[in-house]
This record gives C-alpha cells, sequence and structure tokens, in this order.
C-alpha cells in the first residue's frame, strides 16, 4: 500500500494523510483532495451510490470508499476484498474518533484546523500492522538460501507474500529491470489469481522482456518469487530455482 487520505466530502479538503510509501504518493494535497472529491461526485452521477469505488491512478490503484461525512482512498499497488475492507474500516474509525468534530464541519465554511485529526496516525499503523503479517524467520530462511551462492544473478528480484499477494520484498540493483516492475508485478497478480480462480494452477514461468533478458516466476509456499534476469545467465538460474526450492522444502 502507498498510502490514504481522508477529505471532507462537500469541498473535497484533505483533513488527514498517511504515507506508507512516501517516495510514491505525489505530495500536493489540495490538489489530490480536488481530485478525489471530483472523482466521487462524478461516479455518484454516473452509476449511484456504491460502497466501495476503484478507479486507476496511472500506475497503481485508488480505492474510494464514501462515510457519512468524508471520503476515504487508499492508494495501493494491487486491489482486492481485503483491500477494499482494509479502506472501509479506516474510514469508519475515523468517523467515531471524530464525530462531533465532523458534525460541526457540516455545511461550514471556516477553516478547517487539519492538525486536530494528525492522531490518527497511530490507527493507520496499527490496522496496516495487523493487515500485514509476514514469518520473518520464514522470510529470512529463504534469502538465506537465495543469496548462499554469492553472485548476482539474484541481485534483481521481488518477492510476493500469498495470498494477498502483498509486496514484501524488493531489490533491484539494475535499472533496466527496476523499470519493469510495476507493469510485471500486476500482470503475475493477475495470472496468479486467475490461477486462485481456476482448475489451472500456475507453478512457473517465464517471459523474455527484450531478446537480451527475462523475467521468471516460481512459488516456494508461501512466497512467490520473481526474478529478472539477463540471457547469459538464464540457465543457470533456471537449476538455482530448482535448487532453491528443494532446500527451503527440505530445511
Amino acid at each position: 500500500m502507498i498510502g490514504f487520505e481522508i477529505t471532507t466530502k462537500e469541498s473535497g479538503i484533505p483533513l488527514f494523510t498517511h504515507e506508507f510509501r512516501p517516495d510514491v504518493l505525489f505530495t500536493d494535497h489540495d490538489i489530490r483532495g480536488g481530485l478525489i472529491g471530483a472523482i466521487m461526485q462524478v461516479m455518484g452521477e454516473t452509476f449511484g451510490q456504491q460502497e466501495t469505488k476503484i478507479v486507476n491512478y496511472g500506475h497503481y490503484s485508488a480505492i474510494l470508499t464514501e462515510g457519512d461525512y468524508v471520503y476515504g482512498v487508499l492508494f495501493t499497488f494491487q486491489t482486492g476484498p481485503i483491500f477494499e475492507k482494509f479502506c472501509r474500516g479506516l474510514v469508519e474509525n475515523f468517523e467515531n474518533k471524530y464525530q462531533s468534530k465532523l458534525e460541526k464541519l457540516m455545511g461550514s465554511v471556516t477553516m478547517i484546523e487539519v492538525s486536530e485529526y494528525a492522531d490518527f496516525s497511530e490507527e493507520c499503523t496499527e490496522a496496516y500492522n495487523s493487515l500485514i503479517h509476514i514469518d520473518e524467520t520464514k522470510l529470512g530462511k529463504l534469502l538465506d538460501i537465495i543469496h548462499g551462492y554469492h553472485d548476482r544473478i539474484f541481485e534483481n528480484m521481488i518477492i510476493f507474500l500469498r495470498p494477498e499477494m502483498s509486496q514484501i520484498y524488493t531489490h533491484l540493483a539494475s535499472e533496466k529491470f527496476s523499470v519493469f516492475n510495476i507493469e510485471v508485478s500486476n500482470a503475475i497478480k493477475t495470472l496468479l489469481d486467475l490461477s486462485n480462480r481456476t482448475t489451472f494452477p500456475i507453478e512457473n514461468f517465464q517471459i523474455a522482456l527484450s531478446k537480451n533478458f527475462h523475467c521468471l516466476m516460481f512459488n516456494v509456499f508461501p512466497y512467490t518469487i520473481v526474478i529478472f534476469v539477463d540471457e547469459d545467465n538464464l540457465d543457470t538460474t533456471q537449476w538455482r530455482i530448482k535448487d532453491i526450492i528443494t532446500s527451503f522444502i527440505e530445511g
């Protein structure tokens, strides 16, 4: 997840922002708040009242939830029921915590003191930590096996945690691979989601990003590992993957 924001319903004024990824979420809160309000108004007029709406927002998505007093939006690289529930829960908690203040804002044109809502960051952090459960021992074991080869073949890698497909580890040393990060991640999540919904399991696959370098995906439950490699290292990488899976299962 990238960030979460609360805006007023009537004017789209941002009341609260919490950034999980400050390097990704753009920083002009007023522009973002106005855009969120405009999106919610247009979608409401077009499609009628819905509890949650999802809008593609460039390279990531915006999950929008309408409360009694505010709009909540979760900026994220992935979507799904677990993230929609997360967004709705934060909106409900925000309105419960600040109900008296929000009631006074209805129809008011006075200056809003945004600082009054700043302490909601603690609730965001707690909700995020309860959502993302990472077994550090298991993950550490997997990384020790992968990095135990002491070469540079696995220096461009992404690890997802199943079944939510949360991106929990990223190391992209080469720029030529990092430019494909978001597109490849979304494609893999789509394929794995299709696999989960059908009787056709996807255990591993290879994508030729160009003639000279490739993307390989393999599963070591509960992880899905994506490796970006040069053509010259392709055969070695495929053999290494088999060794990694065996070592992780038997270790």
